[in-house]
């Protein structure tokens, strides 16, 4: 009976040395290029990383000394020489943040870039790999032509060492559109289950989103067909791409979309091991829009409304309103194509109801509703910050004593105005109906124009002042002879309060010859009147899709027809800019055809496009290289 026992006890003795640490959770890893690892690792990603966090070899890699089928510190790459960061990477990180001090993660990465799931579909690999491209075939000899099976061998060895716990795939983006991919991956999932006798309940499959539509990926179609997953596999689990950000061929993600996916997946992992997962940064994440794509001109447009059941996208680099789409985490998404680079306002418009971009700081200046601002960067436009001397933009208060209030004023002085003593000339730029003092600033880039034009020889050294056009009585059809109302109460606002005030605070040079006068839409229509009201006062005007009409040029200013030759020789400059789509263009015509009949001299410039401050911002770099010369 003694040698009996004694015989038992050696048995278990040695089962138990060559046991499978239960505490030791291995998980496999495949997929294509984003699981493979397409961005560049960090030194943040090199650093800091547990001993508990193992990787074994996929391959040999003799320049980091290891050995196919060996355990390592999971110091990044984690798949093959060569290759970089993956969500496996800041997915054992995770796992380790919670787990237990005695519990070990171990990772198994075979992933080959670009591959269709085919090429882990033992049914399928053969044929596959003799009609895979010739860029994957070295990738594939580096798993014998099979990855399927060299993973499962490298699985077999490793369950000698630990439990396996789960297996991650992020694969997709090759077989775009296929309703039938959740089979496919049911059965590779299947053939791996079976293969290392595992049971289902036991090893959750989790599989990652393609980069998001939230950030324009290309294959984010494929997200509706990934997200149906789990109606196939009933211990499947998606992992959210929302939001994470991706590299710029919008279809692999950079190296914080791989942090982020992968602390995503430890997520999801966490709680089906039994254990409680961090707070998701998912949803503390803001959403960004809009997302501007280097390449191909791609812009992408967010807002999170999961409630709203439509959603459409409005802006004037569109033909007309287009709808938005939701993704499972409630951020509705498009992305557009944006051809030429400006400055374009937009808005969403949820379930009818018109609404700015919550996740855009810039907006367009109104008194009404007021836009998000969309600018595409072009380094060799005008509104572009340069490294130039900068001017300075000072808000105002002035007392109206014509309105008999207060009332705001933006002013720009050059570069150099604080620091010196010169005088200059005064620019008087006037806002468009419903705008703002702001908005010739903020959307016109007025500062940012000039400066440019300055620092190249282009423009002259000016004071730009730019009031609040609202006369607070109305804004009658520019058709309309009450138009000349509210333009004579402008007039008078302008020579009366604004002119005497700017002329006390700031250097300016006396006498007609230095005062300019210009303003879009109703601005225009004031700055025409204002300065044919006040031939001693101004010498340059321009109007940008505006105009005065033939009865208000009669009435008001019959020396038109008396003595054309004397204002010809009186005005420096009278200028005309409008778009040929502008629903004030027939107008501008006529008022062109006005001064022609009479004799009057002027300039004027047709542009495509319509009653928009893209075009606005065209007259206005235009007349400032023509002011003050």
């Amino acid at each position: 009976m003694k040698k009996l026992f004694i015989v038992f006890l050696l048995i278990f003795l040695v089962h138990t040395g060559n046991a499978q640490d239960r505490k030791f959770h291995i998980f496999l890893c495949f997929g294509q290029s984003n699981m493979e690892g397409a961005a560049r690792i960090e030194p943040q990603d090199t650093v800091n990383i547990s001993e508990r966090f193992r990787m074994m070899a996929a391959v040999d890699d003799a320049s980091r000394g290891r050995v196919k089928g060996q355990w390592y510190k999971a110091i990044p790459p984690l798949c093959r020489e060569k290759t970089g960061l993956t969500p496996v990477d800041y997915f054992g990180r995770t796992l380790l943040e919670v787990l237990p001090e005695d519990h070990t993660v171990g990772v198994i990465n075979v992933s080959i870039g670009g591959c269709r799931i085919e090429a882990f579909m033992k049914d399928k690999i053969g044929e596959y790999a003799k009609t895979a491209p010739e860029w994957m075939i070295p990738m594939l000899k580096a798993y014998d032509n099979d990855p399927y099976k060299w993973l499962v061998e490298l699985a077999a060895k490793a369950q000698k060492d630990g439990v396996i716990s789960g297996i991650l795939i992020h694969q997709g983006e090759s077989n775009i559109g296929e309703e039938d991919w959740p089979l496919k991956i049911r059965s590779v999932y299947e053939n791996l289950l079976k293969d290392l006798n595992l049971k289902a309940e036991d090893v959750p499959l989790i599989a990652g989103e393609v980069v998001n539509a939230d950030r324009g990926g290309r294959s984010a179609s494929m997200n509706l067909i990934i997200d149906k997953l789990p109606e196939t596999i009933p211990t499947a689990h998606v992992v959210s791409s929302s939001c994470c950000t991706q590299f710029f061929d919008q279809i692999h993600f950079d190296a914080a979309g791989y942090r982020d996916i992968g602390r995503r997946y430890a997520a999801v992992m966490l709680p089906l091991m039994g254990y409680k997962a961090p707070v998701s940064r998912m949803y503390n994440l803001p959403v960004e829009s809009p997302v501007i794509h280097r390449f191909g001109g791609g812009v992408t447009f967010n807002i999170r409304a999961p409630r709203a059941k439509s959603v459409l996208l409005s802006s004037q680099f569109l033909q007309e309103n287009v709808s938005l789409t939701m993704n499972k985490e409630g951020i509705w998404s498009i992305t557009q194509k944006v051809e030429n680079p400006d400055i374009y306002p937009y808005n969403f418009i949820v379930d009818g109801v018109t609404v700015s971009d919550p996740s855009n700081t810039e907006i367009f200046p109104n008194e009404g509703f007021k836009a998000s601002l969309l600018t595409i960067p072009d380094e060799k436009a005008l509104y572009h910050v340069n490294d130039v001397p900068h001017g300075r933009v000072t808000w105002c208060t002035y007392k109206s004593d014509v309105l008999g209030t207060n009332r705001p004023l933006l002013v720009y002085t050059p570069a150099g105005y604080e620091t010196g003593d010169k005088s200059y000339p005064v620019f008087y730029l006037i806002s468009g109906t419903t705008d703002t003092e702001e908005t010739w600033f903020k959307v016109g880039k007025v500062n940012t124009i000039l400066d440019n034009l300055i620092a190249r020889g282009q423009a002259n050294p000016m004071i730009v002042v730019m009031p609040y056009g609202n006369m607070m009585n109305g804004t009658p059809m520019p058709s309309s002879l009450q138009a000349a109302d509210m333009y004579r109460v402008f007039a008078k606002e302008m020579t009366e309060c604004i002119m005497p005030f700017v002329e006390k605070e700031f250097r300016t040079l006396p006498e007609r010859d230095n005062r300019a006068i210009a303003g879009f839409s109703r601005g225009g229509g004031q700055s025409l009147f204002t300065a044919f009201s006040n031939m001693d006062q101004f010498a340059w005007v321009c109007s940008y899709s505006a105009y005065l009409t033939p009865e208000v040029m009669d009435i008001y200013f019959p020396f038109f027809t008396k003595s054309p030759d004397d204002f010809n020789a009186k005005m420096k400059l009278m200028w005309f800019g409008v778009g040929s789509e502008d629903f004030l263009y027939q107008d501008v015509i006529k008022h062109q055809q006005y001064f022609d009949a009479k004799g009057i001299g002027y300039k004027k410039i047709t542009t495509a496009g319509g009653h928009t401050w893209m075009n606005a911002r065209y007259y206005l770099s235009t007349t400032l290289q023509l002011l003050f010369k």
